[in-house]
């Protein structure tokens, strides 16, 4: 049985039973087929214009990145904030960035975020908000200044991600930027078959809590934590420096640190 939407899976046992069984339900036939159409249809629109990736990192964003090389795209763009990214993924990014790769940062740190404490752990419908701010404004000036046709992404219906109209896999925003995912109707399944029989690496954002729910992205962007506190204790989880070092800059931080007993 294929997984659904990963927002609703928060358990990483039915992820990592998925990732084992991967290959044993796409076979390499299926696997084979689904890629040459992939690759196909990236070459396709290549030929009629200029066309580069947005990459994170992440497991998509791997699968992708293996299709547009595969297809002969490697101009590619990754956006970061300037003080609010894991460590540990920093690293992991720098070690196994694709050649090609355009990193831009925005200017949001910790100052700033003392400024908008609204962006701390934000819920719901203003979750998405953090990749305007970071993804879609690195995405928009890299478009523009590369004078490009079209900018592919790793989202897929199965992650619940917006692709476009329905039964369409690209959109064009207000701004002009025109968004296409190629791999749109891939299943959890059939990524992670990819990656298995490729070796393609997954970032260390996947051992931590929740971490095929979250994905990457900056530590305050963490979504779906229910509240600020259970933020803070995931956060602590996962690396206690980042509270530790924002404490002094966040009140909230410096409160549950306090409250929870942690120095």
């Amino acid at each position: 049985m294929s997984l659904g939407r990963k927002q609703g899976i928060a358990d990483a046992a039915q992820w990592r039973q998925a990732i084992a069984r991967a290959r044993e339900l796409v076979p390499d036939r299926q696997l084979d087929d689904l890629l040459q159409r992939t690759v196909d249809a990236v070459k396709a629109e290549k030929r009629r214009g200029r066309v580069a990736y947005a990459w994170s990192g992440g497991k998509d964003s791997q699968a992708l990145r293996y299709v547009m090389q595969q297809a002969g795209v490697h101009e590619c763009v990754l956006g970061i904030t300037v003080g609010l990214e894991w460590p540990a993924m920093l690293r992991w990014v720098t070690d196994n960035m694709p050649p090609g790769l355009h990193v831009a940062t925005v200017p949001l740190d910790l100052p700033w975020l003392a400024k908008h404490p609204d962006m701390l752990f934000p819920q719901g419908a203003h979750g998405p908000r953090w990749f305007t701010l970071v993804q879609h404004r690195v995405q928009r000036d890299y478009f523009r200044a590369n004078r490009l046709d079209l900018l592919a992404l790793g989202r897929r219906r199965k992650d619940g991600n917006y692709v476009g109209p329905p039964g369409e896999d690209r959109y064009t925003n207000r701004q002009g930027v025109t968004r296409w995912s190629p791999l749109a109707d891939w299943t959890h399944e059939q990524v992670f078959a990819l990656m298995a029989r490729e070796n393609l690496p997954l970032p260390p954002c996947y051992d931590w809590p929740r971490g095929f729910q979250v994905g990457t992205g900056a530590w305050p962007a963490r979504q779906w934590t229910t509240s600020v506190d259970r933020g803070f204790e995931e956060c602590w989880t996962i690396d206690p420096d980042v509270i530790r070092q924002a404490a002094p800059h966040l009140p909230a931080a410096a409160d549950w640190m306090r409250r929870a007993g942690v120095t």
